[in-house]
């Protein structure tokens, strides 16, 4: 009998949790699903690729994009040989999660080699130190333009320093370009 209350105890507490919802100027914090991702501007994706990358509200190519702080890429789900141009629109977001991914470096022995959709590649240099990717993934949807497919904004870090970015971090990595307007969370 005593097992049967504790198992109904936590099946009561186990129902009665929710995700983060405060401060939206925290790490913590996921953006609300219903969400709005709006394109303020028509956006090219180069040939041969599937995604812009932004920062500091500029976009920029990889190669000028600073892993260490906040960036967000925009995707679509097809490469194709042409450029790709994205007209301005709004885009539900219908999925946000929040993933860590981790890369070893042992020397020129490359034990993890990462790439989360946001463009990152750790190097084999020599005593290279471990590092994470905080990354938040929204999945988008857009009737007129359903190539489009995910928004990705995270940072570098050292497992003991890192976190997500936040709201106003994201907000500022897409500048003018993109406007993110979050649903409510009131139920």
């Amino acid at each position: 009998m005593r097992c049967l209350m504790l198992l109904a105890t936590a099946l009561l507490l186990s129902a009665c949790q929710t995700s983060y919802e405060g401060n939206e100027n925290s790490p913590y914090y996921r953006v609300p699903v219903g969400s709005k991702l709006i394109l303020r501007q028509e956006v090219t994706i180069p040939p041969h690729l599937a995604g812009i990358y932004l920062q500091d509200g500029q976009i920029k190519p990889l190669s000028q994009v600073n892993q260490y702080y906040p960036h967000c890429k925009f995707e679509v789900w097809k490469l194709r040989d042409v450029p790709q141009a994205v007209k301005p629109d709004e885009f539900t977001i219908i999925k946000a999660t929040q993933e860590i991914t981790h890369s070893v470096s042992a020397g020129n022995i490359r034990l993890a080699d990462v790439s989360i959709g946001i463009g990152v590649h750790m190097s084999s240099d020599e005593d290279g130190a471990s590092m994470e990717t905080y990354v938040t993934r929204l999945n988008l949807r857009s009737s007129t333009q359903p190539d489009v497919f995910r928004l990705s904004c995270g940072q570098w870090a050292y497992p003991a320093t890192g976190q997500h970015v936040t709201i106003s971090e994201m907000r500022k990595a897409l500048g003018d370009v993109f406007t993110l307007t979050l649903a409510s969370t009131q139920r």
